[in-house]
């Protein structure tokens, strides 16, 4: 079953938002996820500048990896 769930931050070293989507999903679904994002206001909620500052900066859209191993690094 597929995660209705999206993830999105911002790297100030790359000067990067990126929007992480579950695995599977389909590049029609994306117009309604990018809508979703935008009608929540959620990149406002991001610690990055105003938006003049940041106009330059690469929207990055990527698929979550299907498999994945957690690595406890403080053992």
């Amino acid at each position: 079953m597929m995660k209705h769930s999206a993830k999105i931050g911002y790297s100030n070293e790359r000067r990067e938002i990126q929007l992480t989507v579950p695995n599977g999903t389909k590049t029609e679904k994306l117009g309604a996820i990018l809508s979703t994002v935008l009608k929540q206001n959620i990149l406002s909620r991001l610690p990055r500048g105003c938006q003049t500052c940041t106009s330059g900066d690469h929207f990055v859209i990527r698929e979550e990896l299907a498999e994945l191993i957690e690595v406890n690094l403080e053992a």
